[in-house]
């Protein structure tokens, strides 16, 4: 049945510009659904039973109630604080300190803004085993530097000693990733106006009251963005650790991501592992809800 006008009517009642939108975001959201949210809802449905790769016992949220109240997890929960919280902290004001650097126009500039995607760029195979040579107790530059001029007495085992191993990881962290902050923080400086800073010059402003009362405030969505996007990253990251410590010495370093592979693969404890697994999610989920609602990144300062 045709209209008046000789148009055949729409599919289903639909228009044409909604029949375009459905078309455009129902495969973006069947792949989504298929990538995202099917794995999640199965992982956590395996964290309801024993071993969910033989004969399915469920057990409820025994996995959940063992994890929770054993020493161990908190224990691996501070470390995975320390480290995440340490290297995205450290990488954020070396990405500033260089940022505000290049901005200002010195001498070299371009060079170090190139040399700063290198360590991203790099395997992190690799950026492990040039950290490890430098800080080797035998042949490491480091320790040679520090024992020839006196700064110590013999040299540090720095990866394999309980004092100085998360530190190593989290220096390494930070060569790595530091690049990640500083393009951000750069970019968002160089879309600073510069008539701010030419009428506070004009006012007898400081050095230091311009970064206070104009750099600051304009980095602030920027700050906040990179604090939550690597916090989360470093949180979950497992590779740097692995392949530098193993999460040693006598566990100094193991951090959940590391105990989630050991209770996998060592254990054989895949309840276990995937009710771990779907903890850390909880928890990271929270603390996302949280941030947002405290700081609001989104919100820009106008100076």
């Amino acid at each position: 049945m045709s209209t008046g006008t000789g148009r055949r009517p729409p599919l289903g009642g639909l228009d044409g510009r909604t029949l375009l939108v459905l078309a455009c975001f129902v495969p973006l959201f069947l792949f989504f659904a298929a990538v995202w949210v099917v794995p999640i809802v199965f992982a956590l449905w395996m964290s309801f039973f024993e071993n969910p790769t033989t004969a399915a016992e469920f057990v409820g949220l025994d996995n959940y109630v063992e994890l929770l109240t054993t020493p161990r997890f908190w224990e691996f929960l501070w470390t995975s604080v320390v480290y995440a919280v340490g290297s995205t902290v450290l990488s954020l004001l070396v990405g500033l300190a260089l940022a505000l650097a290049v901005n200002r126009r010195i001498r070299g500039r371009l060079g170090l803004r190139t040399m700063m995607i290198f360590p991203y760029l790099l395997p992190t195979l690799i950026v492990i085993f040039l950290w490890t040579f430098l800080l080797d107790q035998n042949v490491g530059v480091l320790n040679q530097f520090l024992v020839e001029y006196g700064v110590v007495d013999e040299p540090i085992a720095f990866f394999s000693s309980l004092q100085w191993a998360m530190p190593s990881v989290i220096v390494a962290s930070v060569w790595k990733y530091g690049s990640f902050a500083f393009f951000i923080i750069l970019a968002r400086l160089q879309a600073i106006d510069d008539d701010l800073y030419e009428r506070a010059r004009v006012e007898g402003a400081t050095t230091w009251q311009m970064f206070r009362d104009i750099t600051l405030p304009n980095l602030r969505s920027a700050i906040l963005i990179i604090l939550l996007v690597r916090g989360i990253w470093m949180f979950n990251k497992f590779d740097i650790i692995w392949l530098s410590t193993r999460g040693g010495p006598i566990e100094a370093t193991t951090t959940l991501p590391i105990y989630v592979y050991r209770l996998t693969f060592s254990s054989v404890a895949f309840g276990r592992a995937t009710a771990l697994a779907g903890i850390m999610f909880a928890l990271l989920a929270a603390t996302a809800v949280v941030y947002f609602y405290v700081f609001q990144p989104s919100k820009e300062v106008n100076v």
